[in-house]
């Protein structure tokens, strides 16, 4: 849990300033959520005796609809996020129950990973590595976004993507093969 809270905060704060850090914590909506999210995925992952399940499940309940009223953001403790995972901005994101973000990825404002039917069958959204999804971007059902993918501004994404595609409209098409690159260090 320590590690992955390590690995958001690096992707916010890039400097090894003390009062830069602390500034981090205070700062950056999205890593309360994220720091939030990692703590009801350590819950999950590690069972206490029932006793202390119950405390602690009800204590972080209020932790989390708390962060989800004050920064719009809505995590479900239940989807699976890689280390190094930012939000750039906060607001009106929703990351549903089971789905999957890979490693180094970044989420704008207005974001839904939602479930959905598509293909016959219903799911969530499944995100590689280096993913990058712009503000108001849309991807629902059980889609898969490969490695390196960019998901342009207020595009609907209902299929799945090719490492390195760039992907706009409504309903998204390739654009490009240039990548993450350029948005994810």
């Amino acid at each position: 849990m320590f590690d992955n809270i390590r690995s958001d905060y690096r992707r916010y704060c890039r400097t090894d300033s003390k009062i830069r850090n602390l500034r981090g914590f205070l700062e950056y909506q999205g890593l309360w959520a994220s720091v939030c999210y990692r703590a009801g995925r350590h819950l999950i992952e590690h069972p206490l005796p029932p006793v202390l399940k119950q405390f602690a499940a009800a204590g972080y309940w209020i932790w989390w609809k708390s962060i989800q009223i004050t920064t719009g953001i809505f995590i479900a403790p239940t989807a699976k996020i890689g280390k190094g995972f930012y939000i750039g901005h906060f607001g009106q994101i929703f990351i549903g129950a089971d789905s999957t973000i890979g490693e180094n990825c970044n989420v704008s404002q207005g974001v839904t990973l939602g479930f959905s039917f598509y293909k016959g069958e219903w799911g969530v959204p499944h995100l590689g590595d280096r993913v990058y999804i712009a503000a108001g971007a849309k991807v629902i059902g059980p889609v898969h976004l490969a490695n390196g993918t960019v998901v342009g501004a207020n595009a609907v994404v209902t299929k799945d993507t090719e490492e390195n595609a760039v992907v706009a409209g409504v309903p998204a098409r390739v654009i490009s093969y240039k990548g993450s690159g350029a948005y994810i260090p």
